[in-house]
């Protein structure tokens, strides 16, 4: 058989409101006028696009796969590469064309987003350097212990209060799709913007924490009055945030962030904001000691909420996850091979 050639670029071409398909089309021609051999692949709805990407992927031709969107076409191709590869020893490379906000995959390499990066991001496919990815597996788990959810995650999942803002963004876009005239301008930032408002001044008004019983690779730790728990897998967060700059993404192990209360998160955004010139020793002097970030291959967390506390929301990717009581989250060590600059680092 010949080499395969095929270039699948996996798409939403519904995406902001149709506005995708132009950007579709710019990235086509790029890709084929970088040798590339093109071939569109449109995203589907309820869940069908990981297992018909696979199916596709059996076919034997394509030489990788490449992703155009957000977070959750990230994860679409990627879910879709590895069960290709469980299910036929199919196993291909994942390029990347990102178009969302905050995109944190791709500028921990060193990749902008956006139609302006798209000739740039194109030679980094046409290039071809690989480097392996840590892939996460999470289970989540009744008072039992039984799993009533597993999934994969590539970049983040998390636990609380960033959790519940992501929770109020869906439910405010969902109820702004029925209102023509004000989606036209409430949507993406703004929505987001809104949701993080409110849900931070709900929580400071009510001051409602829960504790958290911790288990890394074995080693047990309660925290009490927390409101947020975030494990990385890539070293940024929302965009500007490094919260271990020592961490790397295929080095076998997850990164745990727990937050509690406001002070303490004010004092991870100031710490940990990519660009911040504030010190460790700047802190210590203000009062705010040097965050240590755990580091493990199996994170355990159960989750303990007063009565008057509705759920501890969850996330994955950017996306909503189930509720439950507790979870088990797991290091798969190089799971996935994603094409990076030469020189990749965060930017």
């Amino acid at each position: 058989m010949p080499n395969p050639r095929t270039t699948l670029l996996v798409a939403n071409p519904t995406a902001r409101s149709g506005k995708a398909k132009k950007f579709i089309d710019d990235a086509m021609t790029a890709l084929a006028e970088a040798g590339l051999s093109p071939e569109f692949f449109a995203t589907l709805p309820e869940g069908a696009t990981v297992p018909a990407l696979a199916e596709r992927l059996e076919r034997e031709d394509a030489a990788r796969v490449v992703y155009m969107g957000g977070d959750g076409t990230f994860a679409e191709a990627a879910k879709a590469i590895i069960l290709s590869r469980e299910r036929a020893g199919i196993d291909v490379p994942l390029g990347m064309l990102p178009m969302g906000t905050a995109n944190d995959q791709g500028r921990s390499f060193g990749i902008l987003a956006g139609n302006k990066a798209l000739r740039t991001n194109v030679d980094v496919i046409a290039a071809g350097i690989e480097q392996w990815l840590d892939v996460g597996r999470i289970e989540a788990m009744d008072d039992d212990g039984e799993v009533v959810r597993s999934d994969l995650w590539f970049d983040s999942c998390g636990l609380g209060l960033s959790a519940q803002i992501l929770y109020r963004r869906n439910r405010e876009r969902e109820w702004v799709e029925h209102v023509p005239f004000l989606r036209r301008f409430y949507r993406d930032k703004v929505v987001y913007t809104s949701a993080t408002l409110r849900t931070l001044l709900g929580n400071l008004v009510s001051r409602k924490t829960f504790s958290l019983d911790l288990s890394i690779d074995g080693q047990p730790s309660h925290y009490e009055g927390v409101t947020d728990v975030l494990v990385q897998g890539t070293i940024l967060y929302a965009g500007d945030w490094i919260f271990a700059p020592e961490a790397k993404p295929d080095d076998g192990r997850f990164e745990v962030v727990v937050l509690r209360g406001h002070a303490d998160w004010a004092a991870a955004a100031i710490g940990g904001h990519k660009r911040n010139p504030v010190t460790s020793d700047d802190l210590e002097v203000l009062g705010v000691p040097a965050r240590t970030v755990p580091m493990g291959k199996t994170i355990e967390m159960v989750v303990h909420k007063p009565d008057e506390l509705e759920d501890v929301r969850a996330q994955i990717d950017g996306e909503e996850f189930i509720a439950c009581s507790r979870y088990r989250v797991e290091n798969l060590f190089h799971h996935l091979r994603i094409i990076v600059p030469e020189d990749a680092q965060w930017i």
